[in-house]
């Protein structure tokens, strides 16, 4: 049976919530799942799996701490199998030539910063938990997802993930992983 591990780092929880759906995507697809929150992930390593998805989310043009760590010290294992990148933000609502840019400095930073080459990469549009923000973060927020959407709805919770797009491209990497097909590994770019 094809092992697959998810790591994850979040802030807010959101990015906690996609890496169990894709858990439960990859799980459709015969594969073994074990779902781990970066920060604890210390004894956690990428050489008893035969493929890697990492998710995290993007808070003041970075990824959480406890991710970029863990992908840096094990970067060489993780170029010798298949894996997959999903960055999760909420700037992927804009789309404007700007926000994508913007989007992608972020991404190739972490990337050239770690020394992975995930075959897969991913921006996945998050959630805004208004009701549980400070005033302050309530306030960044609200700038972003309005700069995207004006007539968003910004004093209740909504979350903007599309599952449908993210249950696919995880049976999609289930694929690439199961091992017989290595061979077929490929460079997806972002969509």
């Amino acid at each position: 049976m094809t092992r697959i591990l998810v790591l994850y780092g979040t802030t807010d929880g959101h990015t906690a919530k996609i890496a169990y759906a894709v858990r439960a995507a990859l799980e459709t697809e015969g594969c073994a799942v074990d779902v781990v929150n970066a920060k604890g992930a210390v004894s956690v390593t990428p050489e008893p799996y035969d493929g890697v998805v990492v998710a995290a989310s993007v808070r003041a043009g970075k990824f959480q701490r406890p991710v970029v760590q863990w992908v840096g010290e094990h970067h060489e294992a993780l170029n010798t199998r298949p894996t997959a990148f999903l960055a999760v933000c909420l700037a992927v609502l804009e789309h404007t030539p700007q926000a994508r840019a913007h989007l992608d400095d972020i991404v190739h930073t972490f990337l050239a910063r770690t020394g992975w080459h995930p075959a897969v990469r991913k921006l996945v549009a998050g959630a805004t938990p208004f009701t549980r923000y400070n005033f302050f973060t309530r306030w960044i927020m609200r700038r972003i997802v309005t700069r995207a959407m004006p007539a968003a709805d910004t004093r209740h919770d909504t979350e903007y993930t599309d599952w449908d797009d993210l249950r696919e491209t995880s049976r999609e990497f289930a694929r690439l992983a199961i091992p017989h097909q290595l061979a077929a590994t490929r460079e997806v770019s972002w969509s």
